[in-house]
């Protein structure tokens, strides 16, 4: 870095400390809420950091600032000081995540792509606060709650109205500085997606979540869009109303409630609009037949909802765990070129589809499953509890992964995805099953009711909060699940390492 950033590192530091310092004070002062200065200062945030990208040669003057104001404001959420930055009605990590996005985003797009960047921060920074805004000041809000948190009709469309203006502002400055040639439908095309992106980003929120989801979101569906041919944009677009078709019809058939059905929107337009059929058959199968396995001995199932913390319809936690690692996977493939994903990608897949029909199979024994670590008796929903109907049907439900992965993989030369390689998901897929299970009998959150005693992952239970009984608190089922996808990733890797 030369010195002249330096220089501008520390003003811009000072100017980001004093502003909030400032914010902090007038909040005391007048009295306001702390959720009306945290706007303020989010909003002044953010169109300060966007104008960065046109002010320095280097980029990591603003990399290692956001890093600092990363770790500060964790500590300042955690302490609970500094509200006129943090301060909501809820406990919320937004401070945190919306400096991580932004290190994300300028390591990757700096060099070559500032206006994606620039405009993917001004989206978090103007359109989250004018939604915010309008939600609150609407007279007659109609809510929602399709996530952890309530959203309104209002907020949610003027969320969608502002990203739709801004997109079109930036994209007619880029072809005022010669970045692209756009024709005025390819723009409001552009604008529309991205819009409709950082929209279903936001309305499944939670804790401030959306500060990273809907910067990474917009910034990757406006690079596709203006970087990969119009036919391929066609693609993406096909693959997007074909999500909300399966969403649609997932939430109608009740595999799915409303969050869920938008977290399988958002997934599923990646997977259908970038990974084309290649990536979608094996993650249809798993979400179509794991569904339809749902349905079956239902009333059996019935009996255990009081031990398990989710049953029914999935909800967007639940659809993100078991495929938000898939997600990833996919990402990687795309920027990296690299088919060597497709292999793990299917490895994740394997590995939650065994877990899930481990659970839906297992639960319909006849006879008590057995601990993971003791091999004794447990009740059946026990977290940890084996069978060897539950394992069967593991190992069946990862062999029909890995044969959808293996009849749809890439046709390179040689084979990318062979008899070898499909040995090797199938075994990475059904030890991820057990280690999920060991996972579950180990650091899972576990409640006790305390009116009938019953170990439960439900941190309610016959109408009274239960107390904590062991693991740890924050790891829940949704945890555990994406745990078990990233340790078959880890698993394939490792084992196609030893064996080469």
């Amino acid at each position: 870095m030369s010195l002249s950033d330096w220089l501008f590192l520390a003003l811009f530091t000072a100017l980001l400390f004093l502003i909030v310092v400032i914010a902090e004070l007038v909040r005391r002062y007048l009295h306001w809420h702390p959720e009306t200065t945290r706007k303020i200062v989010h909003m002044a945030v953010g169109i300060m950091v966007a104008t960065t990208p046109f002010l320095l040669q280097s980029m990591w003057p603003m990399v290692i600032l956001g890093v600092l104001f990363a770790i500060i404001d964790f500590f300042a959420v955690r302490r609970g000081f500094l509200n006129g930055m943090h301060g909501t009605r809820r406990h919320t990590y937004g401070t945190v995540f919306y400096p991580v996005s932004f290190v994300i985003l300028t390591v990757t797009l700096w060099d070559n792509h500032k206006l994606i960047l620039v405009t993917a921060m001004l989206i978090m920074a103007i359109s989250d606060a004018v939604a915010a805004i309008v939600g609150e000041r609407a007279k007659k809000p109609i809510l929602l709650r399709l996530g952890p948190e309530t959203k309104s009709v209002q907020g949610s469309a003027a969320m969608l109205l502002t990203t739709f203006l801004i997109v079109i502002i930036s994209c007619q400055m880029a072809m005022s500085l010669g970045y692209y040639n756009l024709s005025p439908a390819r723009i409001v095309w552009i604008a529309a997606v991205v819009g409709i992106m950082a929209m279903a980003s936001e309305v499944i929120s939670k804790q401030g979540s959306d500060n990273l989801t809907v910067p990474l979101g917009s910034a990757f569906a406006m690079f596709y869009l203006l970087t990969e041919s119009t036919h391929d944009g066609l693609i993406f677009s096909f693959g997007m109303w074909l999500a909300l078709v399966i969403a649609l019809i997932s939430y109608r058939l009740h595999f799915l409630d409303g969050g869920g059905a938008v977290a399988l929107f958002l997934l599923g337009t990646l997977v259908f609009g970038v990974g084309r059929w290649t990536f979608s058959v094996p993650i249809l199968a798993f979400f179509i037949l794991s569904s339809l396995l749902s349905k079956m001995g239902k009333k059996r199932k019935t009996t255990l909802q009081s031990v398990f913390e989710k049953s029914g319809r999935r909800d967007a936690a639940q659809v993100l765990a078991n495929g938000g690692v898939a997600g990833v996977l996919l990402i990687l493939w795309y920027f990296l070129q690299s088919d060597y994903f497709y292999i793990l990608y299917v490895a994740s897949l394997a590995a939650v589809t065994a877990d899930t029909w481990a659970t839906e199979i297992g639960v319909m024994a006849r006879v008590q499953p057995r601990s993971v670590l003791t091999f004794k008796r447990v009740p059946m929903g026990t977290s940890g509890g084996i069978s060897l109907l539950g394992t069967l049907g593991s190992a069946l439900g990862a062999f029909i992964i890995v044969l959808f992965g293996f009849l749809f993989s890439p046709h390179s030369s040689p084979r990318l995805f062979g008899y070898r390689e499909a040995g090797l998901v199938l075994f990475a897929g059904v030890l991820a099953g057990l280690v999920d299970s060991y996972l579950g009998a180990t650091i899972q959150a576990q409640f006790q009711c305390t009116l009938c005693g019953k170990v439960t992952e439900k941190k309610q239970h016959c109408n009274n909060r239960t107390t904590f009984f062991r693991g740890f608190i924050w790891i829940n089922n949704d945890v555990v699940n994406g745990l078990c996808a990233a340790s078959a990733v880890l698993i394939a890797w490792i084992a196609d390492l030893l064996i080469t």
